[in-house]
């Protein structure tokens, strides 16, 4: 074994169910974008198939492996479709995002003209992200234009918050105001959504319609603020992820003996220094080493020196039992402790949704059998 994730996806079921219970009576989409956030695109869907609303994914490549696997949940795709491919889109029934009402809406309506049926579209204002979004000022009329067009289905209208993980967020009212003016002439039965995670979790008056759900489905907190608010109103969340590889070869060296790239660590006292199969091209962060640990029977080992392409080295002196074919733990539990994905996150320097996405597909995933 190279490397293993257990996925949970009882877990997952759990989450998306508790998440529904705190944003009722707004509906939960679960997004299952970049693999599901590294847990299985696929399974993960299998797992959600006709409890949920739909599903949110990033791009049409991704709607696409969901229906070639048998997926007929409503999808829609919340990036770009190449105009090209919007052909693709509509015949696999996925409501597209449109943001303007310049050259790719019109593909768009083309595309439907041809097919003889609406293409199902969400459109994105901007409200102050500058990310895909129409100008909130101009929104009204191009809503206007899109629903009295026949080649298009407008199903939604929605958003994306900019700092809905802060406690206190003059700016997330900002936003919401500016949307709540944009589709105040929206006809009844078009869904608006604004809200992911943290603000669904933050802010109740964001949930609207629906809030589209990423990282907490995955039993995993936007910020350490919102888990520390949630967690003292009983709110709980279950990692369904595991993340585990085993020791190739453990050396016994000398105090002040280097290790691996660049001699840039040396060890402080006699040392075993283990050896893991996985690096930076299986997912784990290039800057891990001195500041990342794994679990070793228990124990907290620290990873040191440089992380390789393939390979790293762990200091499991205070394993003393650690040999070639010892399971270590990156993300999960062992003997009592508990490393999680927001812990080697904090390490690196980064965010639990890069440390989980960035897991590559290739590392092979398995599905224990556990009651939802």
């Amino acid at each position: 074994m190279i490397a293993e994730l257990r996925i949970d996806l009882g877990a997952i079921v759990r989450n998306v169910r508790a998440l529904e219970a705190l944003a009722a009576p707004a509906r939960v989409v679960p997004v299952i974008k970049a693999n599901a956030y590294g847990h299985g695109l696929v399974d993960v869907a299998r797992a959600l198939e006709g409890s949920v609303p739909r599903f949110a994914v990033y791009e049409l490549g991704e709607a696409l492996q969901l229906r070639a696997a048998g997926i007929a949940t409503p999808i829609h795709v919340l990036g770009p479709v190449p105009p090209a491919d919007l052909a693709d889109a509509h015949a696999a029934g996925v409501a597209i995002t449109l943001w303007d009402d310049g050259a790719y809406a019109r593909d768009a309506v083309a595309v439907a003209r041809r097919a003889g049926s609406p293409l199902r579209v969400h459109a994105k204002i901007d409200t102050g992200v500058l990310r895909l979004g129409m100008p909130a000022a101009a929104a009204p009329a191009i809503l206007a234009g899109y629903a009295a067009t026949p080649g298009l289905q407008l199903d939604g209208v929605f958003s994306h918050l900019a700092a809905a993980e802060e406690l206190d967020s003059t700016y997330t009212h900002e936003q919401l105001a500016r949307f709540a003016e944009a589709t105040r002439a929206l006809a009844p039965g078009v869904e608006r959504h604004i809200a992911a995670t943290a603000a669904a979790m933050l802010w109740p008056e964001t949930r609207l319609d629906s809030v589209r759900a990423g990282i907490g489905i995955y039993g995993l907190w936007p910020s350490p603020e919102t888990a520390g608010v949630l967690r003292e109103r009983g709110f709980a969340l279950e990692p369904a992820l595991a993340w585990r590889t085993q020791l190739v070869i453990v050396h016994d060296v000398p105090a002040h003996a280097p290790v691996g790239y660049g001699c840039a660590y040396h060890t402080k006292r006699p040392s075993r220094i283990g050896v893991i199969p996985i690096g930076y091209a299986e997912g784990l962060p290039r800057n891990a080493g001195d500041r990342g640990h794994v679990l070793i029977a228990g124990v907290r080992c620290r990873i040191v020196g440089r992380v390789c392409m393939n390979m790293a080295f762990v200091d499991c002196t205070e394993a003393p039992h650690a040999h070639a074919g010892s399971p270590v733990t990156l993300i999960g539990s062992d003997g009592g402790a508990h490393i999680g994905a927001d812990d080697l996150a904090a390490a690196v320097g980064t965010i639990a949704y890069e440390i989980v996405a960035r897991l590559p597909a290739s590392i092979p995933r398995t599905f224990p059998v556990a009651s939802a």
